[in-house]
């Protein structure tokens, strides 16, 4: 009997672990020894829930996707709380942290993204790290620390007004203190909708008791040891006790770098997800760049999941990743929105979107000239069944009215 292939994933995130499962979902537990290097102690886990696990309506424990028996059931050695350190590419060896070593035939690297913490003036102590108060959002470890440092404080500020940003200010309020949301763009969730949108969900948001400031920044953190306030960047001092920034994320690349593999703003890969310099290593996830593009959405990462198994486990070996088109929805008690498509409607690239913000209970067609919304309440009938016809059957079928017309819509409701 032939020996299985030795495979070694590092990063056991969503997109690592998504490609393992869809690896042993082609038979891969049958031709390939696994092993994963994992640099928290425990399963892999749904990130997009991480607010609710801030606000403490959901345990952590209820958010693993999947727990360590279920590694353990399929033969998966997982080097939990383990990280890689060094890929020795000749010798084809992953070094972990503990000076252990884990040889493979073929490797996915799925090292995923941190938060992008801006190097403004006052952010970090001395020694580099972050001056307590001052925290990212993007671990179950990051909700525990902030869920520990924000008992007792009255003021709390969120950098950043995209979809991590306003997700974690609703579940601050939670704990009894005042949230300000700073953005610098000039409407919340500037890459995702376009202003009128943008006004309308700063409305709800407010209406959660959360405040809102626009077109700012934040020049600087005061405080010697710990944080005590900020200031904006119109030189605006604002008390606080503790921000939490939420201003984007950046690929971790650098295992990657160290071995020579090609990195621009992440990992190039070809349309396999292979390196674009040594065909045994694969990249999937926030970590890769395709095409000239990254991605941060769970969608995209489950499409090159998806390919990177199909060519792997030899079950297509043609197949290939195009790219994916993106869409986004706001996981925010009492406003549901969603984004698909470009904002800016522009001639061949797809401008159907659907967006919806609670409680006011109209449909109304953007303001900026683009075509009249009854046109497609005739087709559709009532607005309840628009929303419905527009999310099955969006029209020309494919999109293809609404590329040519650049019709957005934005649907208001509580529903």
């Amino acid at each position: 009997m032939a020996s299985k292939v030795r495979l070694v994933v590092i990063g056991n995130g969503m997109a690592g672990a998504r490609t393992v499962e869809e690896i042993l979902a082609r038979g891969g537990g049958e031709m390939f020894d696994i092993a994963v290097f994992g640099d928290e102690p425990f399963g892999n886990y749904n990130r997009i829930m991480l607010s609710a696990v801030l606000e403490g309506t959901t345990d952590a424990g209820a958010i693993l996707l999947n727990p360590l028996q279920w590694y353990e059931e399929h033969a998966i050695r997982l080097r939990a709380g383990l990280r890689a350190e060094r890929i020795l590419r000749f010798a084809r060896y992953v070094i972990g942290s503990d000076a252990s070593e884990e040889p493979y035939d073929k490797l996915i690297i799925a090292t995923g993204s941190r938060p992008f913490i801006p190097p403004i003036e006052g952010v970090s102590l001395l020694d580099g790290t972050l001056k307590p108060g001052v925290f990212g959002f993007r671990t179950i470890g990051d909700c525990e620390r902030i869920a520990a440092y924000v008992a007792g404080k009255k003021r709390v500020a969120v950098i950043g007004g995209g979809l991590l940003g306003l997700e974690c200010a609703r579940a601050l309020t939670k704990f009894d203190v005042e949230v300000h949301i700073i953005n610098d763009a000039m409407h919340l969730m500037n890459q995702q909708i376009d202003p009128q949108a943008g006004a309308i969900l700063k409305s709800q948001i407010e209406k959660m008791g959360i405040r809102v400031h626009l077109g700012v920044g934040v020049r600087s953190i005061n405080g010697e040891q710990r944080m005590t306030g900020l200031v904006l960047g119109n030189s605006e001092l604002m008390d606080c006790e503790m921000a939490v920034f939420a201003t984007g994320i950046r690929p971790n690349h650098e295992l990657a770098r160290s071995c020579g593999l090609t990195v621009e703003r992440a990992i190039v890969v070809d349309d396999q997800m292979r390196s674009v310099d040594d065909p045994s290593i694969y990249a999937v996830g926030e970590c890769v760049q395709h095409g000239g593009r990254t991605y941060g959405l769970v969608a995209p990462l489950w499409e090159q999941a998806k390919v990177l198994a199909d060519h792997i486990t030899g079950r297509d070996p043609k197949a290939a990743y195009h790219g994916s088109r993106i869409s986004t929805k706001l996981k925010v008690a009492g406003v549901e929105l969603a984004s698909m498509g470009s904002t800016t409607g522009r001639a061949g690239q797809p401008a159907f979107r659907h967006r919806r913000a609670a409680q006011t209970g109209d449909v109304r067609a953007d303001s900026d000239g683009y075509p009249d919304l009854q046109l497609q309440r005739r087709r559709y009938g009532n607005s309840h069944r628009l929303r419905q016809g527009w999310a099955a059957h969006p029209p020309g079928g494919d999109g293809g009215d609404a590329r040519r017309q650049g019709l957005r819509l934005v649907r208001v409701d509580g529903a």
